[in-house]
């Protein structure tokens, strides 16, 4: 029996049975949705992740630490706390000072020409414009990054042109939350930024009078006008683009700031505080990137490359998507059981029909195929719908989470990802346990004997 005549002959069978198959078909389809929903939602993680280091060409990009970071760190749960007092460990901190800050320009001057070398500023302050303010987590960038992709795209106005100018970037989320209602107005308006520091006079006073302590803490804010020169570009940051300030990094020199993030950061602070929290090498390709990072090792830095710290959020990326994977596969191989019954009841339905096509000359590999072939076929109709109702389903919860994260972060994200790759692989999967559901209805058929398929009432 030829293989067109079998696909015609098991498509007649399953047509006998309409409600029966259909209901079986659509029980493949939502287990291959279920699967392709799950492994569709960590790819559009790692894809929006990967997007991000793309756009501001991180993989591209070197970061000097006071200590060696440990990437293992980041797929480990252990609970060990680390002992520090008196050791011996020859790599102790390094002081990221204006001395280091020189060598390691020098060193990317003789390696890569075009390298861009700044010091890690981030500092908390207050922006205000007429009667709204807010907090965020201010940068300081070099004016050098308007060749960089995610930082020349800028949608409205432009990225300010020398490192001491008065202009800032922001992005449109913190300019709704300034009460701007349209990104095209901020441009060329002045906003206020508010920081703090240490009051030299009232740590004195404290200092000597300490029970003047519960009278306040012993800070001082400053106020500085700057000019909004440029809007984000949510199209090419779409993570990091949520809530930001960039100011020119000479300009931010002048700034009377608190050099510390956090009251953890504060804690953890020993001679460190006089230097930087990191430096930043920005080379223009990987080759030239792996070369700093070689040469900056062997002075005794501790460099870390972007790329290295992705390939370590890959790896926890795998695990999240073998995770879903098996939950998605979970809900296919419970669906394909109906594959099994529908055979089996098809069976039992054509008792005498197997008898009498074996009594004229089908063997015991022609019956088999034609089970076969019907479970292949709810397979991959199964499959085929599942890729249809996985898409629409992760359309609407796209949608709907993007409602949410479009109010907090003003942006909307990709939160599912559909690949070639997966759409066959979901299909072909389909089959394939379609074919397995298949296994024993169709040995089952293939031993029936005539004589007794005859009998059989």
């Amino acid at each position: 029996m030829s293989f067109i005549d079998l696909l015609k002959f098991a498509l007649a069978n399953l047509r006998r049975a309409k409600l029966r198959t259909g209901l079986t078909i659509l029980g493949v389809a939502i287990g291959t949705a279920a699967l392709m929903a799950m492994v569709s939602y960590g790819s559009g993680l790692q894809k929006t992740f990967s997007d991000e280091f793309s756009d501001l060409e991180l993989f591209n990009t070197i970061r000097l630490t006071p200590s060696k970071v440990d990437l293992s760190t980041i797929l480990s749960f252990s609970k060990k706390t680390v002992k520090t007092v008196g050791s011996n460990d020859p790599k102790k901190e390094i002081v990221l000072t204006d001395s280091v800050l020189e060598r390691v320009r020098t060193i990317s001057q003789l390696i890569a020409p075009n390298a861009i070398v700044y010091p890690e500023v981030i500092f908390p302050c207050k922006v205000i414009f007429d009667t709204l303010e807010t907090v965020v987590m201010t940068e300081a960038l070099p004016a050098a990054l308007n060749t960089v992709a995610g930082y020349r795209d800028i949608r409205y106005g432009s990225f300010f042109a020398s490192d001491s100018s008065s202009d800032v970037v922001v992005s449109e989320i913190l300019l709704n939350r300034l009460g701007f209602k349209t990104p095209e107005e901020a441009v060329g308006k002045t906003i206020k930024l508010v920081t703090i520091s240490l009051d030299a006079q009232s740590l004195m006073n404290v200092t000597m009078l300490p029970a003047q302590f519960g009278s306040g803490l012993p800070i001082t804010e400053t106020a500085y006008d700057f000019r909004i020169g440029g809007v984000l570009s949510q199209d090419i940051q779409k993570l990091s683009s949520g809530f930001r300030l960039i100011m020119p990094i000479q300009t931010s020199a002048s700034v009377r700031r608190l050099n510390f993030l956090s009251t953890i950061e504060l804690l953890r602070q020993n001679e460190q505080k006089s230097g930087y929290q990191a430096i930043i090498v920005r080379a223009t390709n990987q080759k030239e990137t792996e070369a700093l990072k070689a040469a900056l090792e062997a002075i005794g830095l501790n460099p870390t490359s972007f790329t290295d710290q992705f390939e370590e959020f890959k790896k926890l990326f795998l695990l999240f998507d073998l995770a879903l994977a098996v939950i998605g596969t979970i809900a296919l191989v419970v669906a394909t059981l109906g594959i099994t019954n529908t055979m089996i009841m098809s069976i039992m339905e054509r008792y005498r029909e197997i008898g009498i096509m074996k009594a004229v000359g089908a063997g015991d590999g022609d019956v088999r195929n034609i089970f076969f072939v019907e479970s292949a076929a709810i397979g991959l109709l199964g499959g085929i719908g599942g890729v249809v109702i996985g898409r629409i389903a992760a359309e609407i919860v796209s949608a709907l989470a993007n409602i949410y994260v479009s109010n907090q972060a003003g942006v909307k994200l990709n939160f599912f990802h559909f690949p070639l790759w997966l759409i066959l692989s979901a299909v072909g999967f389909s089959v394939a346990v379609s074919l397995l559901a298949g296994y024993y209805p169709a040995n089952r058929a293939a031993k029936i004997e005539p004589v007794e398929a005859l009998r059989y009432q």
